[in-house]
C-alpha cells in the first residue's frame, strides 16, 4: 500500500507518527458503528443521532489524528490519502443512513447499510490494518 513510506527506522519514530492514535481503537469504533446504526435502523438505539455530526470526519478520535498530526506529516502519501478519503466517505454514508431513517425511508437505509456502508467500512478497516502492519504491529 506503501502507507506511512516516509516512516523509517526506530519504535520512537513510528510512536511519535501516531501520536496518540490507537488503531485497534480506531478499527474497534468503526465496526461499531454498524451496531449503531442497525440499533437506530431498529428503532432500539437509546442514541439521538445527528446527521449533520456524523457527517464530519474530523470529530472522531481518528479523524482528529487524519486532519491533524497524520496530515502535516504525511500529506500527498498515498495510502495517506486513501485513509482519509476512505475516512471521510464512512462517515458520509453512515450519516446518509441516518438521515433515510429520520425520513421514514427504512427500506433505503437498510439496503445503503448493506451495501455502500458495508464497503466503506471495510475500506477504512483495511487501511487501518495495513498501517498497523507497516507499524509492524499485529492486527
Amino acid at each position: 500500500m506503501g502507507f506511512f513510506s516516509t516512516l523509517f527506522g526506530t519504535d520512537s519514530k513510528k510512536s511519535a507518527a501516531l501520536n496518540g492514535l490507537d488503531i485497534m481503537d480506531a478499527i474497534n469504533a468503526h465496526v461499531k458503528w454498524k451496531l449503531r446504526l442497525e440499533k437506530y435502523l431498529g428503532g432500539t438505539s437509546e442514541e439521538s443521532l445527528d446527521p449533520r455530526v456524523i457527517c464530519l470526519d474530523d470529530q472522531c478520535a481518528l479523524g482528529k489524528w487524519i486532519h491533524g498530526t497524520a496530515y502535516e506529516q504525511f500529506q500527498g502519501d498515498q495510502g495517506f490519502d486513501t485513509l482519509r478519503d476512505d475516512h471521510a466517505n464512512f462517515h458520509l454514508v453512515a450519516s446518509k443512513i441516518v438521515s433515510l431513517v429520520q425520513q421514514n425511508d427504512k427500506s433505503g437505509a437498510e439496503a445503503l447499510l448493506k451495501s455502500d456502508y458495508m464497503n466503506a467500512s471495510r475500506r477504512v478497516v483495511h487501511d487501518l490494518t495495513e498501517l498497523n502492519k507497516q507499524l509492524g504491529r499485529e492486527p
